[in-house]
C-alpha cells in the first residue's frame, strides 16, 4: 500500500499493511532541523527588540496591510509538508493559520477577535502566539467586529490548499483544517467567565455566534473538499487536564447541531473529518462519535486517557489517533523508551486496525531524534499481522 491507501483503509476502520503514521508537528525549531536549514527560522528578537523591532513596531498597520505575516505563514505550510515528507510520515495535519495581525511588535489578534502574546520557542524563534484574553467582552462589542466573510474566506482557503494538493499531495495524505474550531471562538473571543455570563442571560446571541462560525467552517470544509484533499481535521480544545471546559449537556445543547452539520457536510462531499480536541475529554468520546466524526486526536495520557479503554469504547465507530507522550517519552525519552512506548500504543489500539499511530500535540520541547524513533519503530513493529512479542 501506499501512503494514501494506507491512511485511507485505517480511517475506515479497516487493517492495512501497516499502521499508518500522522504529524502534527507545526514548531520551527523542528521542521529547520529536519530541513537541514536550523537558520531558516524567524527569530522573535528581529520582531520585538532593536531596529527591527522598533521597526516592527511602527509599521505594524502597514505590515497587517499588506498580509506579511500572511505570506510568510503560508509559505512555512509548504515548509512543514517538506519536513513531514523526509521524516516519512504517511498523512499529515495541515493547518491554515494565516489569521493573525501584528498589535504593535508584541502582540497580535486574530480573525475572531482574541488577543495573543508573542512568544519565543527554546531557541528563540517565533512560535505560536500564546492566548491572552477575548477582546469582544460583549454581544455588542462582538456584532461590531468586522467579522470574515465566507465567501472570501473560501476563495483564501482554496487558493492555498489547491496550491499544496498539487505540489505535495501525491506525496504525503493531506488533512486540512483551521485555527480555532466554534468552542474555541465562541468563549475564547469573549473570555470564558464573560461567555459563560453571556451563555446563561443571553442563550440566543451565543447560537448567533455559533451559527456565524458554523459558516466560516462549512466554507473551510467545502475548500478542502475542492482543493482535492480527502480529509479534514476539525480543531477545537474542549478538555481542561481535569475533565470537559464547559457541562457536555451545554456543549451538546449549544454546539452539537452545528458540528453535526459539518460532519454532514464533510461526508456529502466525500471527505472524512477528524475532531482533535486536547485536555481530558473522557465525558466527550461518544458525544464525538454521535456527533459524526470520523476519527479522534490528541487523547492525552498526561490527561488521564487511556488508549485501550477509548479503543474498548469507540474502536467499531471512530478511527484512533494519538495518545504518543510528548511530556517526557518524545521530548527527553530514551530510546528503548521510545521503543517501548510504539509497542505499547499498538497492542492497546491498532492490533485489529483504525488505528493511526500519533504524537498528541505539537510542542517545541518534542525532539527530532524521539519523532525519528517513534517513525522507525512503528515502521518495524507495526506491520500486520501485529506481532508485538
Amino acid at each position: 500500500m501506499n501512503c494514501h491507501e494506507r491512511t485511507a483503509t485505517a480511517l475506515n476502520l479497516g487493517v492495512p499493511d501497516r499502521v499508518p503514521i500522522f504529524s502534527c508537528t507545526e514548531e520551527q525549531n523542528q521542521i529547520y532541523e529536519i530541513l537541514g536549514n536550523k537558520d531558516g527560522a524567524l527569530p522573535l528578537s528581529m520582531i520585538r527588540e532593536g531596529v527591527t523591532g522598533a521597526l516592527f513596531k511602527l509599521a505594524a498597520p502597514l505590515i497587517n496591510r499588506v498580509g506579511w505575516m500572511t505570506s510568510e505563514t503560508e509559505k512555512f505550510m509548504g515548509k512543514k509538508l517538506e519536513a513531514d515528507i523526509a521524516l516519512g510520515y504517511d498523512c499529515s495535519w495541515l493547518m491554515y493559520s494565516s489569521i493573525f495581525n501584528l498589535r504593535g511588535n508584541r502582540q497580535s489578534t486574530d480573525i475572531w477577535g482574541k488577543l495573543y502574546d508573542l512568544v519565543a520557542d527554546p531557541d528563540g524563534n517565533v512560535d505560536t502566539p500564546m492566548y491572552r484574553e477575548g477582546l469582544l467582552t460583549t454581544p455588542e462589542l462582538w456584532e461590531s467586529w468586522h467579522h470574515p466573510d465566507p465567501d472570501k474566506f473560501y476563495k483564501t482557503i482554496y487558493r492555498v490548499f489547491a496550491d499544496l494538493q498539487k505540489r505535495y499531495g501525491d506525496k504525503i495524505y493531506l488533512m486540512g483544517s483551521l485555527f480555532s474550531g466554534l468552542w474555541e471562538s465562541a468563549s475564547q473571543s469573549m473570555g470564558l467567565a464573560n461567555f459563560a455570563v453571556t451563555l446563561r442571560r443571553n442563550p440566543d446571541f451565543v447560537r448567533k455566534m455559533v451559527k456565524y462560525y458554523e459558516t466560516i467552517y462549512l466554507a473551510t470544509i467545502n475548500a478542502t473538499a475542492d482543493a482535492g484533499m480527502p480529509a479534514f481535521i476539525y480543531s477545537d480544545d474542549m478538555g481542561h487536564k481535569s475533565g470537559p471546559q464547559m457541562p457536555p449537556r451545554v456543549l451538546d445543547e449549544f454546539f452539537g447541531p452545528s458540528l453535526r452539520r459539518l460532519c454532514e457536510e464533510a461526508h456529502k462531499r466525500g471527505i472524512k473529518i477528524i475532531v482533535h480536541s486536547c485536555g481530558n475529554v473522557n465525558l466527550l468520546l461518544e458525544m464525538f462519535a454521535g456527533w459524526g466524526f470520523d476519527g479522534v486526536h490528541s487523547l492525552e495520557p498526561t490527561a488521564g486517557i487511556d488508549i485501550e479503554d477509548v479503543k474498548k469504547r469507540l474502536g467499531k465507530s471512530m478511527c484512533i489517533f494519538g495518545n504518543m507522550d510528548i511530556s517526557h517519552v518524545l521530548s527527553e525519552g530514551t530510546r528503548e523508551e521510545v521503543k517501548e512506548a510504539v509497542k505499547v500504543q499498538l497492542k492497546a489500539a491498532a492490533m485489529d486496525g483504525g488505528y493511526i499511530m500519533a504524537m498528541t500535540n505539537s510542542h517545541n520541547a518534542v525532539k527530532v531524534g524521539n519523532t525519528r524513533w517513534m517513525i522507525e519503530d512503528t515502521h518495524r513493529y507495526g506491520v500486520y499481522p501485529l506481532n508485538l512479542a
